[in-house]
């Protein structure tokens, strides 16, 4: 299987490249990568490579994400769909930069190198799972969807294969589809009858010799207390920064953010001098 993927976001510093860099030198030769900046809310950022105009690829959808602002509140599928196709490759890597890992990618990437799963991500979970998931107040879906089938993921580090990509484009044009994508990437997923694999920690997504491992997050156990991927609060270094503020080894990180401004939140660690 080849895989490539993209390296999003949408500040650009020192940090930032070096963190792109360590992930590319560790993890290049299993994992193409490319620096992919988002210049602004809209979703055509500046990439190394062409990709189709997100207004055709998903028209409906682009709809949407220009009365809804820009990407920002759940539509950030109009800006990665179209990116992730532009590449060559059967399996599609997206990372955001305020994704770290307690370790060399290498074992990380490794770890996946042969798994044929069409959607890796993060707390996937279905609707009978995580009852309470705030964003479920705005899902809709096509009247055959079945309750059970609703599912949720988190997706800040997520591997799509191709033929998930395209299914989704199509599948975006049916207006009854409603909500934020970590909703309808997931349960588009899930009824098309792909296979949707969570990348660690617990639930019945999890394959069992992965359970535990990889993050600690949300499962349908609940929320513990030493989570190392989560929504908030941030951390202010990377792990090459400063290995011994990451006291899991062998983990993913989320959301770390050096020198990026977190008004919301405050931040674990005092920020470096």
């Amino acid at each position: 299987m080849t895989a490539a993927g993209i390296f999003l976001t949408h500040e650009v510093s020192p940090r930032i490249r070096r963190h792109f860099r360590r992930l590319r030198r560790e993890s290049g030769h299993l994992v193409t990568w490319h620096f992919v900046h988002s210049v602004d809310t809209g979703p055509r950022p500046r990439a190394p490579f062409s990709y189709e105009d997100p207004a055709e690829v998903m028209a409906r959808r682009y709809r949407e994400t220009v009365a809804n602002g820009g990407v920002y509140g759940g539509y950030l599928d109009t800006l990665f769909v179209p990116v992730l196709r532009a590449l060559p490759a059967d399996h599609l890597w997206l990372m955001e930069y305020d994704v770290d890992y307690s370790g060399s990618w290498e074992e990380l990437f490794e770890e996946f190198a042969d798994n044929e799963a069409d959607l890796l991500a993060t707390s996937v979970m279905t609707k009978a799972e995580q009852p309470d998931w705030p964003w479920w107040r705005t899902a809709g879906a096509p009247d055959w969807v079945r309750e059970e089938q609703l599912t949720r993921s988190m997706d800040p580090l997520m591997r799509v294969s191709r033929q998930l990509l395209n299914t989704y484009a199509v599948a975006m044009a049916d207006g009854q589809w409603q909500g934020i994508y970590e909703y309808t990437l997931a349960t588009i997923a899930v009824v098309s009858g792909a296979q949707v694999e969570d990348l660690g920690n617990q639930g019945s997504f999890t394959p069992p010799q992965r359970r535990g491992r990889i993050y600690v997050g949300k499962s349908p156990a609940g929320t513990p207390d030493d989570m190392t991927f989560r929504f908030r609060p941030s951390r202010r270094r990377y792990f090459h920064e400063a290995p011994d503020r990451f006291q899991r080894p062998h983990m993913l990180y989320h959301p770390v953010k050096p020198g990026v401004a977190d008004l919301k939140n405050p931040p674990l660690e005092e920020p470096s001098d």
